[in-house]
């Protein structure tokens, strides 16, 4: 912050160029869905079941333990496809299955993949042998 004095007042101003390059930072780090879908297509999150990903809240805040405000908690509840829907949109992708358990919907990993030109390594090994 810079002063000035004005009318024996001193008046502080922000250094708006300190101000704007934190914005940029900001804008430059990827979602925490965008971080999510990643984890989970690389393997890191989740675990494949017959039915698909599937996710727990506890694994999620483990995984996600940078993030320190209460989104952490809300994020899969948010994202939850509501009842009776069997399409994805941009906001919601998850089924919950149970309270603290969600599927990831296969639409949404197929289409990350696809728009980043990735491979899926959340996988089972009979996955690969074609048995699954």
């Amino acid at each position: 912050m810079c002063g000035k004095e004005i009318n024996n007042k001193k008046i502080e101003h922000r250094n708006t160029e300190a101000a704007d390059n934190s914005t940029i930072e900001n804008i430059k780090q990827p979602s925490l869905k965008y971080r999510f879908l990643e984890a989970v297509v690389n393997g890191e999150l989740g675990s494949r079941e017959n039915s698909g990903t599937i996710v727990t809240l506890k694994a999620f805040r483990r995984y996600f333990s940078d993030i320190k405000t209460d989104y952490v908690n809300s994020f899969l509840p948010a994202a939850t496809i509501e009842t009776g829907q069997k399409t994805i949109t941009h906001t919601r992708f998850l089924y919950r299955v149970k309270k603290g358990v969600y599927l990831v919907h296969g639409d949404v990993l197929l289409e990350f993949v696809a728009d980043r030109g990735l491979e899926h390594k959340n996988h089972r090994q009979d996955d690969e042998l074609g048995d699954g």
